[in-house]
């Protein structure tokens, strides 16, 4: 099974952060398959914070959705997540994207998540590794909601040394 995840953070040093989190990933969830590059992306929903990293990766797993809700979790609190503010700062968020084209709707998990359309700082990287992926609620590709999201937020590619 092939799992698209968003990584993001703005707290603390972030791509030290996203380098601690792949081998948790690796050893919990699953092979990492692909990484996008970094972004820096403009704080979204509650803007007065500090700009964001993010990434998406594919993971390949044997995992079912919740286990890897599970793991997830605990991978973001191992690397000092809090969940105290809705949209605020934290050291890394881990969210499910994508599930192959699976669409899940239980009150503690929504597959594929639900404002992917309305998000740069996914669209951008999801653009990067599988422009062709097919959102299997749309049926549009990642290129193609790219094209069309509202979103105005300013994403900027980070420059890895």
């Amino acid at each position: 099974m092939h799992v698209f995840l968003s990584l993001g953070g703005n707290l603390g040093n972030t791509q030290e952060i996203f380098e601690a989190c792949y081998p948790m990933i690796e050893n919990k969830v699953g092979v990492i398959l692909q990484q996008s590059s970094l972004y820096r992306t403009a704080a979204w929903g509650l803007q007065d914070q500090a700009d964001f990293t993010n990434q998406v990766i594919l993971v390949e797993t044997t995992l079912n959705p919740h286990t890897i809700l599970t793991e997830i979790q605990a991978i973001e609190k191992a690397l000092g997540r809090e969940r105290t503010i809705t949209w605020g700062p934290r050291t890394l968020d881990l969210d499910i994207l994508f599930i192959d084209q699976q669409i899940i709707q239980t009150t503690d998990l929504q597959v594929p998540h639900p404002r992917i359309q309305d998000r740069k700082f996914v669209l951008i990287p999801m653009e990067e590794i599988a422009g062709n992926f097919k959102h299997p609620v749309f049926n549009k590709s990642m290129i193609e909601l790219l094209e069309e999201t509202t979103d105005e937020t300013a994403v900027s590619l980070i420059l890895n040394p």
